[in-house]
């Protein structure tokens, strides 16, 4: 991968590195033909055409109304920063 995202980039394209399939993995080896008890799915790497060149932070949600410790507790994302 070390190759194929800046070469993305470069034409124009973005690209993220993602494991947020996990819990998902024996369903989406399944749905991509993959031999799950042979293959891991490490990652997954969308690939688009970005909509402009101006790079900057995303706005993010607190991180407190996302993070718990020791308890779950359903929380109004509240405005984004």
């Amino acid at each position: 991968m070390r190759s194929f995202m800046p070469a993305a980039r470069a034409r124009g394209l973005g690209t993220t590195w993602t494991t947020a399939h996990g819990p998902l993995e024996r369903e989406l080896a399944e749905v991509l033909g993959v031999p799950y008890d042979d293959i891991m799915l490490a990652a997954f790497i969308p690939l688009a055409y970005t909509i402009g060149t101006d790079f900057k932070p995303a706005r993010r949600i607190p991180r407190e109304h996302v993070l718990h410790w020791h308890r779950w507790e359903r929380r109004s994302a509240g405005p984004a920063r």
